[in-house]
């Protein structure tokens, strides 16, 4: 799993190719290390004052898929053996996320975020025009591909903007061919796809996006540049999980497959449900 215990920054002055004065910032990290977090760091600065200096630019996403997500680890969790199986973070916008070694979830979006595709196939039906919604449609599919793997154990999900799935009964590695494959059949958002690939992890958000429940973003991010920062931060992170508490992360829809569940996965999926509140019944955000 890629995520980072350590954060350093580096920031360094250069001049563009016309003379103007700019800062470079450099970010660093590891997952033991904080020396090594701090190479990586100055690495990482001078490396964008080069090509800055040279007339290339600003880095931009250069050097995405090198780094893991700039994440705030909240909670570490061994499996029976004593190993790593899972890191609950919160990620740069604020909710909090489940990371997973080989506890495969995959997300499916459907193209209509608000609703309005439910609305829509509401008043075709008022006027005998028929034919299933976006997400009927989704999760028909969803459905027919998982009846067609009788090998796995699915546990599926309702979210705001589409489903989610759980593989319950087998390990499968982020990277690997398997997950691939699997990410295609359900037709993963290739957003996800990505991190997962960059993060070798799979993710599963288990608290709500603040916009959905009508919480402005925090200011500021981890890591915090002072205690004055955090302190702001924590303020906001205090307001969002008051508000986020009346709200469902996903919703509980159905189960395919009869494999018994791996061990280490129980307590994994105990935690996804309590924390999503999949089966509260409450609004969706």
């Amino acid at each position: 799993m890629k995520i980072a215990r350590h954060w350093k920054r580096v920031r360094m002055q250069s001049n563009l190719p016309n003379g103007k004065p700019i800062t470079v910032t450099g970010w660093g990290w590891s997952a033991d290390d904080p020396a090594e977090a701090q190479q990586r760091a100055e690495d990482a600065a001078q490396a964008s004052t080069a090509r800055i200096a040279a007339g290339q630019g600003f880095p931009g996403s250069y050097g995405y898929g090198d780094k893991p997500a700039r994440e705030e680890i909240i909670e570490e969790i061994n499996g029976a053996e004593g190993s790593l199986v899972a890191m609950v973070t919160r990620n740069s916008y604020g909710s909090v996320i489940l990371n997973t070694t080989d506890l495969m979830f995959i997300d499916v979006d459907v193209a209509d975020d608000n609703g309005s595709g439910s609305l829509v196939s509401m008043i075709k039906g008022l006027f005998g025009m028929g034919g299933p919604g976006p997400f009927e449609a989704a999760q028909q599919r969803i459905s027919d591909a998982a009846m067609a793997r009788p090998q796995y154990t699915f546990r599926i999900y309702r979210t705001a903007a589409g489903f989610r799935l759980a593989i319950i009964n087998k390990r499968i590695k982020p990277k690997s061919a398997e997950a691939a494959e699997l990410l295609a059949a359900f037709g993963s958002d290739p957003i996800y796809v990505e991190l997962c690939k960059r993060q070798e992890s799979f993710r599963a958000r288990l608290s709500p996006k603040p916009w959905r429940c009508s919480v402005e973003g925090p200011r500021g991010r981890y890591p915090f540049e002072s205690d004055a920062d955090e302190n702001i931060y924590r303020q906001w992170e205090a307001q969002y999980t008051d508000v986020a508490n009346g709200y469902a992360t996903c919703q509980f829809v159905e189960q395919f497959g009869r494999q018994e569940g791996v061990a280490d996965f129980r307590k994994l999926m105990e935690l996804h449900d309590r924390e999503t509140k999949a089966d509260s019944g409450f609004r969706l955000a």
